[in-house]
């Protein structure tokens, strides 16, 4: 952090003295005084940083100003390195003419700040007085707080390995050793450059290339490297990392002894160490992005922008969407500089594409394998305009350099964006003609793109989300390029009715093309010669013009095209297999700007107009899955035209009212032998196994087949052995199959972390394959699994391989296979859309579920309409197969259902829309305010009421005020992929922790004191103050052990053993006693008795005569109103899931039982607060993530949301009024996560909390909020604990003993209301130890859907008129003769009475206290120093001081607080 200038390294004050000489070349006047505002200007300012200077006294922020750089007028230089200069100019001048007047008021305040030229930006180190006075500043634009990029991580799949005499796969892939071997270009005369973690120059494989390296020996590092945060020591490059070095190497990388990993080797490097180490700064990053396009000498002086690399790679970003370093690209691509950026390693979710490579201006790389599929991480787009990535290319398993002198293979978006970088150094060198052109370079990588048919985020198989333009094919685009003499040809395109430009409009010669900027104008990059181009625009006629391209020169060629008259296309879409029904369609037009078209759902009508005599074509997509996208080329002539689409169904079969049959099988296979059946072959990539047909581990048939059945058995295969074997099936003759499907029985156990399950296809013999089937996640049998294998359609010979990949994984099995083919047929129904509403509103509202009473399986969701304006939000749709008059229902948590009658007509489509009621509550006053003197109780009254349209339950929760959780950060987002995870008692263990990075010392979870054992399957309960553990896991020892944590001595003590031995049982709290119930004992049987602690006698009893009748292990526990509610668990040693709800009354001593839980379920999280029960997640069909509230009066449980992920074995409590969950298994059970979330009943969501610090399930939590122990991997413990402080308030369901309602639950008609009475008690008993202020708040949580915003509660209490108050200051002197305070205790004693109160100090050593008047010995005593006492006289209405000096007891080494 960037505190004062002398404290930087000399790299930074060479970053500043550079910036102030360049800022200060000029003598500009300042910009003139803007026009009198309407309002006072103030900049736009993250809310981030407004929170971040809310708990801290300074932070560090950027201050972007408004004002940016003319660079449009540096590309009319012809000479690239003058266009640089005049960039660089542009810039420095910009940026030192409005910064002037920012920087002269922070010199003149001595505020530490460091401007930056590239981006017209100054990063400041203030506080909010400043910030407020900066963002009020008219030449100030926004301000963002100074943040942290991530190094977009590779996992490393190879420990660094000898492999010579090779090409990598990744380079292959591309056709790069063909571009060196048939074009002799390997990016001679072109230099790279990557703003990474550094680059170990002297590698073997980097040395030759770099530009630094003046050979015999002797290097010049000046204007070739950059360290602006000082990281290495001395001059040289270096990398702290790995990531750098490998970057670079796939850029440039050969050590000529066989090691070619690089891309261009005949390019030079150079680097800026833009990332410290696996973070990047946004300081640093600034820095080396002004840097490589100004390389500067040693001191960070004399700016040489014709040094400039011609390519800079960038492997790194942050989340999508932020736009903090467009401005440096923006500058990069003015000086002719290529930026090319990782798309990031957040995919596979649409959307996940990261920042600066989702910007419109970088060029983003996602990343494939070597069979050519996606990789999960690789980032995606949204759907949405810009196309992102742009482009794929190699990203896993890619073998590079690294800092130790050796090789690795790392997997990520860091990888393929070197291969795109050194390509565009192989076509520059090829094509020189086209350097600096990234228009026409661009257009290049982007036509000869091999295509990929990859639409799930959106696009079309030529251009999507998933691969951009396809796959890199570096070979295409340098054969493709124009190598021999060039010349530029430059012109305008307007429309000829009003001469004004065309921005938009192509300019093409049949091979490349560009498109016209703004102002209309077009450049475009050809082979010397006489050629015609053709220009067009959307609603214009083409025009031609034949132009002589000069070598090595310009001409010039305007266009002025003649606008087209306008047509109106209509017509309607229907289905086009059978039922004929009006289709809800999306239509896109090529070539048209702007939204697509929708026809209406129920008519299927569309209409479009059109400019006329053009061709078109359109692309119809049915918004309904399973139906064939269908393309149709429309001509338009001058007058109206219909067109009508009937859209088939695919041959998968899978549309709604349509219906499968399987034909005669064309293959059939049983595997009832030992061995591979006739014409079945087992192909092994590696050593240790493969497919086999012997059941080596006698698993027996999990396929749900009989007999024998093929398997991969990874786990029997040994720790540390890798497999990638193929199962291939005998070739088939699929030349009259329309619709072949492959059908088989499986059960595919996952890891999860690398191993993957294919079925690919090949019509080639086995050349190339097309995968068909890809899970990474497991698929348990029984099941039959039926994959469509669409590319083998009418082949003549197909094969098709089932491919297993994984390392020390599970296994997968399968049996029965058959390859049919499916046709499909309609079944008897129609259509139902509609739209849902909130009937209070009018809004729509998604998340609905419409539902045929008769027949429930035929149901649907409701959802948003983003892409169509005329829809609204809130659409279903749904096949019906019951037609006639029916009921159909409505419903989402927490509205009422709405049911109405729907006539459906067969092979027709009826609109139904519903409106959901729902109660709506207001509540006055909105807050309540006493003052009181000590020792009196006030009452008021506030009214609640129902506005909405349906009834609404009422409780009210009474809390402590300022509820606003930690604005804090958690720890960052962990999820990792474990092996074994289990539900059931005992497993096998695999492996010890996983390590966990390290975290920041402000995370809002902090590190308590260690348990004395590593643990799992424990238990945990908060009880007056302290929190206990008890329990562990099975076969662990730990079974019967109980320990207490003293938040004040932070530490554990070890407490009697448990009477029963108990793994994962129930601890509550309840009226000062520990209960445990439940959990397996000794036997693997669940434990039926009641175990009791007693802290005041320190010992354990067990209930007589107390039985569980439906005792459990894993359940789900809460307390309310003095009751232990105990719900689902594990009813045996397996786990065989309950939906029992067991109720325990500790005053009776009594069991009795409740409604059932909506399903049987364990490993959930439950949690009492106010007077319900609330329980969330868990495991047992399935992965839940489904929430319910249990209402003790009504026996009855009523839905709440889902959670936002599925989880189970999370450590639990209630604190603080919320439902807190930290950790636990996700994923589909494959997965331990760190993320926390907590269900908040007054706002009727979850909401995410802080992270913890520490991955781990099955372990405990208590209130406070404590997690304790639990497993990071499969049945091993851990004696990790931590605590998040904010969430204290645990003692009686949460409730604030000095405020009280009346009556607490209630339910409201609508338009009824309730007066509700509010008792403030001053008194002792009701946890009022002092006068002063006391803030809460009254909550209200209720089944309505609108949160209500709780009546704050503020009491002030006096003190009694005969009372006084001491204070005073405890300080010590250190043997230094530093005077310290000190944290003592303060004993007060009335002298006259014998009674007495016990204080502790402040960390500064104050204390204070109201007493009754008389006079007090006071003692003060703390270890390591001399008590000292004294006597002092409290007299009524008067503060008195009363301070203490303490001397070090004997020695000074034994004093504490030095």
């Amino acid at each position: 952090m960037f505190t004062r200038p002398s404290t930087r390294s000399p790299r930074w004050r060479a970053v500043a003295v550079l910036t102030a000489a360049v800022l200060g070349v000029t003598g500009q006047p300042a910009l003139a005084a803007p026009a009198q505002p309407t309002a006072p200007h103030r900049a736009a300012v993250d809310p981030a940083l407004l929170d971040q200077l809310g708990t801290t006294s300074t932070a560090p922020f950027l201050v972007y100003l408004a004002d940016t750089a003319p660079l449009a007028q540096a590309a009319r230089l012809p000479d690239p390195d003058a266009r640089a200069g005049e960039v660089h100019r542009l810039l420095t001048t910009t940026a030192s003419r409005t910064q002037r007047d920012l920087r002269t008021l922070l010199d003149e305040r001595k505020v530490p700040h460091t401007a930056y030229w590239i981006a017209n930006a100054v990063r400041v180190e203030g506080d909010k007085e400043l910030l407020d006075e900066i963002a009020r500043r008219p030449e100030v634009a926004r301000i963002e707080p100074s943040r942290s990029y991530p190094l977009i991580r590779p996992t490393e799949t190879e420990a660094a390995r000898a492999r010579t005499a090779a090409v990598e796969w990744g380079l292959t892939n591309i056709g790069a050793p063909r571009v060196w071997d048939e074009f002799g270009t390997r990016g001679e005369g072109i230099v790279v450059a990557n703003i990474d973690s550094g680059v170990r120059y002297d590698h073997a494989a980097l040395v030759a290339s770099y530009r630094g390296n003046l050979g015999g020996g002797s290097f010049e590092h000046a204007y070739n490297w950059f360290d602006p945060a000082g990281v290495c020591t001395g001059t040289a490059p270096c990398d702290n990392n790995d990531h750098g070095t490998h970057t670079m190497g796939t850029m440039v990388g050969d050590d000529g002894a066989g090691n070619q990993i690089g891309v261009a080797p005949g390019a030079k490097w150079i680097a800026a160490k833009g990332c410290e180490s696996n973070n990047c700064s946004d300081a640093s990053l600034l820095a080396a992005g002004q840097w490589v396009l100004a390389p500067t000498d040693a001191n960070g002086q004399n700016p040489r922008p014709d040094l400039r690399p011609d390519i800079v790679n960038n492997s790194w970003g942050g989340d999508g969407g932020d736009p903090w370093y467009q401005q440096t690209v923006a500058a990069w691509r003015a000086a002719g500089m290529f930026p090319v950026f990782s798309s990031g390693n957040d995919g596979p979710a649409c959307g996940s594409a990261g920042s600066p490579g989702d910007y419109t201006d970088a060029y983003a790389v996602g990343a494939y394998d070597v069979n050519n599929v996606i990789a999960g991480f690789s980032g995606r787009g949204s759907g949405t305009d810009p196309l992102k990535p742009n482009i794929a290319a190699p990203g896993s398993n890619v073998r590079s350099s690294v800092r130790n002198g050796g090789y690795a293979s790392f997997n990520g978006t860091s990888m393929a964006a070197p291969h795109v970088s050194g390509t565009v150094a192989l076509l520059w060198a090829a094509a020189p003609g086209l350097r600096g052109d990234l228009a026409a370079t661009e257009e290049l990588l982007d036509r000869t793109a091999r295509d990929v048919d990859a639409t799930t985020c959106g696009g079309t198989p030529a251009d999507n989300n998933v691969f951009g333009e396809g796959r890199l094919d570096a070979y295409a685009a340098v054969r493709d390029a124009p190598r021999g003499p060039v010349g530029r040809v430059t012109g305008v395109v307007t429309d000829s009715g009003d001469d004004d430009p065309l921005s938009g409009a192509t300019v093409t010669d049949g091979t490349r093309s560009t498109t016209t900027d703004a102002d209309g104008r077009y450049a475009l990059t050809l082979p010397a010669g006489e050629t015609t181009l053709t220009a067009s625009a959307y609603g214009y006629a083409d025009q031609s013009a034949t132009v002589t391209v000069p070598d090595g020169g310009t001409v010039d060629q305007d266009f002025a095209l003649l606008a087209t008259p306008a047509v109106t296309v209509s017509g309607k879409v229907t289905d086009g297999s059978g039922h004929g029904w009006p289709l809800y369609a999306k239509i896109e037009v090529a070539g048209r700007p702007g939204d697509p078209v929708f026809t209406d759902p129920v008519t299927g009508r569309y209409s479009v107009t059109l400019p006329g005599n053009t061709a078109y074509r359109f692309t119809v997509t049915a918004q309904y899955p399973g139906y064939h996208t269908v393309t149709r080329e429309v001509a338009v002539g001058d007058d109206a035209t219909k067109v009508n689409v009937a859209v088939p169904v695919d041959a998968a079969c899978t549309a709604a009212g349509y219906t499968a049959q399987f034909g005669t099988p064309l293959l059939t296979e049983s595997f009832d032998t030992t061995s591979a059946p006739p014409g079945w072959r087992v192909e092994n990539r590696t050593a240790s196994g493969g497919w086999v047909f012997d059941d080596p581990r006698s698993r027996g048939n999990l396929t749900g087949g009989t007999g024998g059945f093929a398997i991969i058995d990874s786990d029997a295969l040994g720790s540390g052995n890798t497999q990638d074997t193929d199962l291939i099936a005998p070739p088939i003759d699929l030349s009259t199959t329309a619709a072949p499907v492959l059908r088989f029985r499986s059960d595919w156990r996952a890891v999860g972390i690398s191993d993957t399950a294919d079925i690919d296809v090949s019509t080639d013999g086995g050349e190339t394959w097309t995968n068909v089937w890809h899970q990474t996640a497991s698929r348990r049998g029984p099941r039959v699994e039926e994959v469509p294998l669409d590319p083998a359609a009418n082949a003549a010979s197909a094969l098709v391989r089932f491919r297993f990949k994984g390392t020390f994984a599970w296994w997968w099995q399968v049996d029965d296979v058959a390859v049919v083919n499916r046709e499909c047929s309609p079944v008897p129904g129609g259509l139902v859309v509609g739209t849902t509403t909130d009937r209070n509103t009018g809004d729509p509202l998604n998340g609905v579920t419409v539902t045929s009473d008769h027949r429930p399986e035929e149901r649907a969701v409701s959802a948003a309409t983003p892409e169509d304006p005329a829809e609204p939000d809130g659409f279903y749709w749904l096949f019906s197969g019951l037609t006639g008059t029916h009921p159909f229902t409505a419903e989402r948590t927490p509205y009422a259902p709405v049911t109405k009658e729907v006539t459906v007509t067969a092979d027709r489509v009826k609109r139904a829309n519903f409106a959901l009621a729902a109660g709506r509550l207001t509540v006055s006053p909105t807050s309540i305010e006493s003052h009181q003197p000590y020792g009196s109780t006030r009452t008021t009254r506030v009214t609640v009421s129902n506005t909405g349209t349906a009834p609404a339950t009422v409780d009210l929760l009474e809390r402590a005020g300022q509820f606003d959780l930690l604005r804090r950060a958690g720890a960052p987002l962990r999820e990792q992929k474990v092996k074994g995870i289990s539900k059931a008692r005992t497993g096998t263990a695999y492996g010890g922790a996983a390590p966990q990075a390290a975290v920041a010392e402000d995370e809002a979870w902090s590190e308590i004191a260690k348990l004395p054992a590593a643990i799992f399957d424990n238990a945990a309960a908060w009880l007056e103050g302290k929190i206990y553990s008890v329990g562990g896991g099975g076969g662990t020892g730990t079974e019967r052990k109980a320990w207490v944590y003293d938040p004040g001595s932070g530490a554990w003590t070890a407490l009697p053993d448990l009477p029963t031995v108990r793994s994962k049982p129930a601890a509550v709290a309840v009226d000062g006693k520990l209960y445990v119930i439940g959990g397996w004992g000794a036997d693997d049987a669940t434990v039926a008795t009641v175990d009791v602690f007693d802290p005041a006698a320190g010992t354990w009893s067990t209930l007589p005569g107390v039985t569980n009748p439906a005792p459990v292990a894993a359940a789900g526990s809460a307390v309310v109103g003095g009751k232990v509610y105990l719900v689902g668990g594990c009813a045996d040693a397996t786990c065989t899931d309950s939906d029992g709800l067991v109720v325990f009354d500790p005053a009776a001593g009594s069991f009795s039982t409740g409604a059932a839980y909506p399903h049987p379920v364990s490993w959930l999280a439950c949690g009492g607060i106010g007077a319900s029960v609330y329980c969330a997640g868990g495991t047992g069909s399935t992965e839940y993530t489904d929430a319910y509230r249990y209402d003790p009066a009504a026996d009855s449980w009523s839905p709440l949301p889902d959670l936002p992920l599925d989880l189970w074995g999370s450590q639990y409590a209630a604190a603080g009024g919320l439902l807190v969950m930290a950790g636990g298994v996700t994923d589909g059970s494959t997965a331990v996560t760190n993320r926390t979330v907590g269900f908040d009943p007054v706002a009727g969501a979850w909401r995410d909390l802080p992270n913890v610090r520490f991955s781990r399930y099955r372990g405990a939590a208590a209130c406070g909020a404590y997690k304790i122990g639990g497993s990071p991997t499969s049945f091993v413990g851990s004696a990790d604990s931590e605590r998040l402080g904010g969430l204290e308030l645990c003692a009686a369901e949460a409730d604030l003993p000095w405020l009280e309602t009346s009556p607490t639950t209630f339910t409201l008609a609508p338009g009824e209301s309730r007066t509700v009475t509010v008792t403030l008690t001053a008194t002792e008993a009701a946890g009022v130890a002092q006068p002063g202020r006391y803030a809460g708040e009254v909550a209200i949580a209720s089944d309505s859907p609108y949160p209500v915003t709780p009546v704050a509660v503020e009491m002030n209490v006096s003190p009694p008129a005969s009372w006084g108050k001491i204070r005073g200051t405890v300080t010590g002197t250190t043997c230094g003769g530093v005077t310290v305070g000190i944290p003592a205790t303060v004993r007060v004693n009335l002298i006259s009475g014998g009674t007495g109160t016990t204080l502790t100090a402040g960390a500064d050593g104050r204390y204070a206290w109201w007493l009754p008047k008389g006079r007090y010995e006071v003692i003060v005593a703390k270890d390591g120093w001399v008590p000292q006492v004294q006597r002092h006289r409290v007299e009524a209405g008067i503060v008195g001081t009363l301070d203490f000096a303490l001397e070090p007891a004997s020695t000074c080494t034994r004093a504490t607080g030095i």
